[in-house]
């Protein structure tokens, strides 16, 4: 390491959540391994995170390791504001090891970061709820229907599903008005129905962890959680696939570095992503995550089947489709578009309105807002 980059100070990475054991474990490891070399954390509330990176960027003032919540990519890079990486990736052996979901890092043709975390989405539920309305595991999103119903107890403060209750495209249009569309949000209507009111995702996760609802749709970031249940209620807390015939997920976070980026410091950020993306931390990541990794093969045999739960992760990641649009201009202003479609959800919640009215109207909105080629 020159003595250059030792007097021009620490790399800079900003985090949501510096203490996580995964995040310290990768710098330490790194800053062995690099002597004179040091990263420097500064911890951001996930609520500001984005914004906080953008005065950054705005700024030109980036930090030199860019941890980036992947719906948020594509604005980055439509702006320029990442480094290319394509002459570094293709020396190692990520573009064969890597999920199908890296191609959620390419933008105009060209490679910008690493994706750290592919997921499917899982169905979690408990046990002795289920046992006690005489309902079984549900396989199909009818049979789903009917356990939620048949397990919620408004009145004993027991929901049949916990989610998101507070706010929160087909080739090269809109399809809100499709009648299978149509009919698939109206399902969805009524599974809210089961569902406490006013409820963001942390309530929602804790109510679950309470042993208040018989059912939680979420990432396998969950499972971790699952250990703060009381002990009289963890046992019942079970995973397991969703109940439908395609698995939904996505591309959770990714790794970067900013355009133009000092030379010496490129060499050095990659270095730590390609630590980040070795076998060994890719497994210390299930390990200490509980959430899947980015290099496929990472959970070998042996381990699927002391931790049942890795394998079902692991599958659910392998099998999903992911749910982010594919569209540029849809990547490019994701906020707008995902705020439009929260409110729509929110009339379902708090209207008599049907169901095909509201989807008529976001698609009308949508159209306006961010219109398709």
């Amino acid at each position: 390491m020159s003595q250059s980059h030792v007097d021009g100070g620490p790399l800079e990475w900003l985090v949501a959540r510096p203490q996580h054991s995964a995040v310290q474990g990768r710098i330490a490891d790194y800053e062995a391994k690099h002597p004179g070399v040091k990263i420097k954390l500064y911890s951001i509330p996930f609520v500001n995170y984005v914004n906080q990176l953008t005065v950054r960027f705005a700024g030109r003032n980036p930090p030199d390791i860019v941890h980036l919540p992947t719906r948020n990519f594509a604005s980055f890079a439509s702006q320029q504001w990442l480094e290319p990486i394509d002459d570094l990736i293709k020396t190692t052996d990520i573009p064969a090891k890597w999920s199908p979901l890296q191609s959620e890092m390419v933008w105009d043709g060209k490679t910008y970061g690493l994706l750290l975390l592919p997921y499917g989405n899982l169905l979690y539920y408990n046990e002795r709820i289920l046992q006690d309305a005489g309902v079984k595991v549900p396989t199909t999103p009818a049979e789903w229907l009917d356990a939620m119903a048949k397990t919620t107890k408004r009145d004993k403060g027991v929901f049949g599903l916990v989610t998101t209750t507070a706010e929160h495209p087909n080739m090269n249009k809109y399809s809100f008005t499709d009648p299978g569309v149509v009919a698939a949000m109206e399902q969805f209507r009524k599974s809210l129905s089961y569902a406490p009111p006013g409820t963001n995702s942390t309530v929602a996760r804790q109510l679950f962890i309470d042993g208040k609802a018989a059912f939680l749709r979420d990432g396998p970031w969950v499972w971790a959680t699952l250990q703060k249940a009381k002990a009289e209620t963890r046992p019942s807390l079970k995973m397991t696939q969703l109940p439908f015939p395609v698995i939904t997920g996505g591309a959770s976070n990714s790794l970067h570095m900013p355009a133009k980026i000092d030379p010496q410091k490129r060499k050095l950020v990659w270095e730590f992503i390609v630590l980040a993306a070795s076998s060994q931390w890719q497994e210390k990541y299930v390990q200490l995550t509980g959430s899947p990794a980015g290099r496929v093969g990472t959970i070998s045999a042996e381990q699927a089947k002391r931790d049942p739960h890795l394998a079902a992760i692991t599958q659910a990641a392998e099998k999903a489709e992911n749910l982010f649009p594919t569209q540029r201009e849809l990547r490019e202003n994701y906020n707008e578009f995902a705020t439009l479609f929260s409110r729509a959800v929110m009339r379902m919640l708090s209207s008599s309105q049907p169901t095909e009215a509201i989807l008529a109207n976001l698609q009308k909105e949508l159209n306006a807002a961010v219109p398709l080629p």
